[in-house]
């Protein structure tokens, strides 16, 4: 019995040895799962929002960015640095460009992705010409290390892809240098140069690489907490999030702010006679129809059970388009049951005088949505219920 019980700790341990072929296994999935996420600018700055931790993990960025401007601003005063007239003038046009890009990042409420883009570009480029400015290539490349700030960058708010490029193009730029020293400075001392490139080496790529492989990983739980796990559409934690982002953006356009809830009729029935794995099927399916008749700017949740959400700023023909496939979008299919849906729909006509006069009217929005739904069901059947009454 004993022994037993020893070999079966044994083989439970196993897989959990660093080198074993289950080790390796695991490793190779994470990677191609870590590989295959999707921009996670959205969502993490929605979770440092909801932490309120956007203050400080903008000033961190910007404490990166003075860093750079003043290591850019000392070398002005070295002979290994920047000599020539041009090279100085440009030392100087990116240390300018560089304070800026800080000032931006300190006062701006919110920054968009594209701008986020802009900045990764900038800074990549930025860093590969004050590096290319040294007199010294030798001390441009122990400077190489500032590459690891935009990895850090990339690792958290952006994806793996990004940060794929990210290295290519720093490994590009490291092996210029390193051809300039070797081949035009004629460096004989082998051991020196390789012992600094392993060093600038790691921590351009170690540590940004695992920074966003272990973040990703760890941060898999926070994203799919604002996901429904069936449909894969947002949840109500998600789309409350999603709403306050879009009526950020569109709060001043002279669109529409549309909100539909949308129930199944009778789906409890559903479950009852078939199962709920036909339930689940019938979920999915309906899921998949909303985001068929939603516009690509729609905000789409399935917030319980049964019922959905739909939530877009639209143009009267956008939102005429939509109401005419809602009407259309009962779900016939051999495998499932006839589907009927009960839906309403509200609407109320921007801008806004700001974004917060556009999150006090959402909830009103919601409600008059709700009780159009409401009054649809009471009809029977598939029916759509457009609301034009206020609160």
């Amino acid at each position: 019995m004993g022994s037993t019980g020893n070999v079966e700790r044994s083989d439970a341990v196993a897989p959990q040895r660093p080198l074993s072929g289950f080790a390796f296994r695991l490793i190779s999935s994470h990677l191609a799962d870590w590989y295959r996420r999707p921009d996670q600018f959205d969502p993490f700055n929605r979770y440092l929002a909801d932490k309120g931790l956007t203050v400080a993990s903008r000033f961190l960025v910007v404490c990166s960015l003075v860093l750079v401007t003043v290591i850019m601003l000392l070398t002005r005063f070295s002979p290994q640095g920047p000599t020539s007239p041009h090279a100085r003038t440009a030392n100087a046009v990116i240390i300018v460009v560089t304070v800026m890009m800080a000032v931006v990042l300190s006062t701006r409420r919110s920054l968009s992705r594209s701008w986020s883009y802009a900045f990764v570009l900038y800074s990549e480029t930025g860093i590969a010409a004050a590096m290319l400015l040294y007199s010294n290539p030798l001390a441009a490349l122990a400077h190489a290390v500032m590459f690891s700030v935009i990895g850090g960058y990339i690792a958290f708010f952006h994806n793996a892809r990004l940060q794929s490029l990210h290295m290519l193009w720093v490994f590009i730029v490291v092996i210029g240098i390193v051809t300039r020293i070797s081949v035009v400075e004629n460096y004989s001392d082998v051991p020196v140069l390789v012992a600094l490139v392993v060093l600038v080496g790691a921590a351009i790529y170690v540590i940004p690489f695992a920074s966003q492989f272990i973040f990703s990983i760890l941060g898999t739980d926070a994203l799919k907490s604002q996901l429904d796990p069936l449909t894969g559409l947002l949840n109500r934690r998600g789309l409350a999030d999603e709403v306050r982002l879009l009526l950020e953006r569109s709060h001043t356009h002279s669109t529409l702010l549309v909100v539909a809830a949308v129930d199944i009729n009778r789906f409890k029935a559903i479950n009852d006679e078939y199962g709920h794995s036909v339930g689940d099927a019938v979920i999915e399916k309906v899921g998949s129809r909303l985001v068929e008749c939603a516009g690509p700017t729609a905000l789409i949740a399935r917030i319980g059970g049964d019922e959905f959400v739909i939530v877009d700023s639209v143009d009267q023909r956008s939102f005429d388009r939509l109401e005419h496939d809602l009407l259309r979008s009962t779900i016939t299919s051999p495998d499932l049951p006839e589907v009927a849906m009960s839906i309403g729909i509200a609407k109320i006509a921007g801008p806004f005088a700001s974004a917060d006069d556009a999150l006090v009217a959402y909830p009103t929005l919601m409600r008059r949505a709700d009780r159009a739904m409401y009054s649809a069901k009471a009809r029977g059947g598939h029916s759509v219920v457009l609301q034009t009454e206020t609160d």
